[in-house]
């Protein structure tokens, strides 16, 4: 009897000891399967697409055509332009600007013209030679002359003597009309200024909304000059019309 319990009790022994030892083994074939599916799963997630992170081809085209010599060229072109432009306009302006003080009477030397006679040129431009006295005192100039006025023969009106020696019948008539025509240069230099600035392609010159979201300095200046010009067109219409409209008081 004790010798077969103690064969039972090696047996037992004997049975726990495989079976622990088969559940050790388990787990430890089980620990490193897991491990190795969540580093490769990690991985996969944290490597970036390509190795590295490609620019778009659309960025890299713009700033290369902002810094290219082409771009820089054209830059150049359109600021030689634009100060073209305005020097032009501030040339012209001093025609208009010059006769509108002599038109409205602020300037020349006041005085009283009597036309001797009238004639009418080819082209349609009348002129009349006289004599013009000044109002306060001085020489007489009996040669007189004066081209596109109101004047007729032998019944005086007022002038205005010019520095160059030239006359100009004050009216607001004239007057409107150099105003006018000094509105007019300012518009059609602001509508240049404004074709200039839209000429870049990714300046955008169709809506108000439009014009504040472009690129500066180029926003800033098409706010600007978009007012400018439709301002200046206005004005330009409403001088002709008061000027019109006194002269037929």
């Amino acid at each position: 009897m004790a010798r077969a319990r103690a064969e039972r009790h090696a047996q037992g022994g004997s049975a726990a000891r495989r079976k622990k030892s088969g559940s050790a083994a388990g787990r430890q074939k089980s620990r490193p399967a897991t491990g190795r599916k969540k580093s490769g799963a990690t991985g996969r997630k944290s490597r970036p697409a390509g190795g590295r992170r490609r620019r778009s081809p659309r960025t890299r085209s713009r700033r290369g055509a902002a810094g290219s010599p082409l771009g820089v060229l054209l830059t150049a072109v359109g600021v030689l332009a634009a100060i073209g432009v305005l020097g032009l306009a501030g040339w012209l302006l001093t025609f208009p600007l010059d006769d509108a003080r002599y038109s409205s009477g602020l300037s020349g030397t006041p005085g009283t013209f009597t036309a001797a006679r009238c004639h009418t040129a080819g082209s349609g431009a009348s002129g009349c030679t006289g004599t013009f006295v000044p109002a306060k005192g001085g020489s007489a100039d009996r040669n007189a002359h004066i081209r596109d006025s109101r004047i007729l023969v032998g019944r005086p009106a007022s002038l205005r003597r010019r520095p160059d020696g030239g006359y100009v019948q004050p009216g607001p008539a004239k007057a409107g009309k150099d105003l006018a025509t000094a509105f007019g240069i300012v518009g059609l230099a602001a509508f240049l200024l404004v074709l200039l600035c839209a000429a870049p392609k990714r300046v955008s010159a169709g809506g108000w909304k439009r014009l504040r979201k472009n690129p500066p300095p180029w926003g800033t200046l098409l706010i600007i000059l978009v007012p400018l010009f439709g301002a200046s067109l206005v004005l330009a219409g409403l001088c002709l019309l008061v000027g019109f409209l006194l002269s037929h008081v």
